[in-house]
């Protein structure tokens, strides 16, 4: 750790130790190098578990924030947020992973040149860099982003993640990340389905697709409304149509209560053959138009927008 602490900052009150870390833990410059890290006696790893969504992160004193995070339906992922924008001149930044001081045996390690994005958010990193991050910090080492802080880059700035108070944290990130769906709401919040003629039967396709719909549910407690609505070519009396567009909702409903979804979620509707998309005027047009819609409405009223 290379930081300069006074020991005033731990003979005061909570009140004025913030302020006294502040002032009094600053970076210090070795061989042209700035460092930021956090004093190892105040390293804290912040796991988060919200709205489908996982984070862990990790503030650095003087410097801004580092997160590890995924979303359901989306990469695990790594960034880097600064208090102000980058504005650096170079262009790439060297990480590495090393052991800690009391661990002197330890072999480090280099994990390559990452690119320097401009902007508050000057590093993002991939799943499988991510991944290698989480690794060597799970392992106890520190990790390390080192880039030119100067025109002349004689000057260097160095970034570090420490290890410690690590683990604990890791276990409930990961806990997070194993209750993810596969999918994330844009995957489902809209879904055409399409029937035989003169039909309300559902195909294994359409079974297929309101299994992965069922699951998913049960996994998003935000979707608060699901409607389905019933729609029919213009063969047959008008009246008629409308009814099987009736039945074709509910039998949608029907499979999916079977699978456990809730029956009040539910709004059925029914439009007949009144909402062609396509011409009834050729056999295509007709089987294309045998259909229903399946929206998912979130909490606030989010779902998909257009004709279907």
């Amino acid at each position: 750790m290379k930081y300069r602490c006074s020991p005033v900052a731990h003979r005061h009150g909570k009140a004025a130790l913030g302020l006294a870390l502040l002032l009094l833990c600053t970076p210090l410059l070795q061989a042209n190098t700035q460092y930021f890290q956090a004093p190892l006696n105040a390293v804290k790893w912040e796991p988060s578990a919200e709205n489908l969504h996982c984070s862990l992160s990790h503030d650095i004193p003087l410097y801004g924030r580092a997160t590890f995070a995924q979303s359901a339906g989306h990469e695990l992922g790594f960034r880097m947020t600064t208090k102000w924008s980058s504005g650096l001149n170079a262009k790439q930044a060297r990480l590495r992973a090393m052991p800690p001081e009391w661990r002197p045996q330890a072999t480090g390690q280099n994990l390559g040149e990452v690119r320097i994005q401009p902007g508050n958010t000057p590093f993002r990193l991939d799943e499988p860099l991510t991944r290698r991050l989480l690794m060597a910090l799970q392992n106890g080492m520190e990790v390390s982003f080192t880039y030119p802080a100067g025109l002349d880059g004689r000057n260097h700035t160095r970034v570090s993640l420490p290890g410690v108070n690590f683990r604990q944290a890791m276990d409930e990130f990961v806990t997070c990340l194993a209750r993810l769906p596969v999918y994330d709401f844009a995957d489902f919040r809209d879904t055409v389905v399409h029937f035989a003629a003169g039909n309300d039967g559902l195909s294994p396709k359409i079974h297929q697709r309101l299994d992965a719909i069922a699951k998913y549910l049960g996994t998003d407690p935000t979707v608060k409304k699901i409607i389905i609505e019933g729609h029919t070519d213009d063969i047959g009396q008008y009246r008629d149509n409308g009814k099987l567009g009736q039945q074709r909702s509910e039998a949608i409903r029907d499979y999916l209560r079977a699978l456990g979804v809730p029956a009040d979620k539910f709004e059925l509707r029914s439009f007949g053959e009144r909402r062609p998309i396509y011409t009834n005027t050729t056999d295509k047009g007709r089987a294309r138009n045998r259909r229903a819609h399946i929206t998912l409405v979130r909490e606030g009223g989010e779902q998909a927008g257009g004709q279907h």
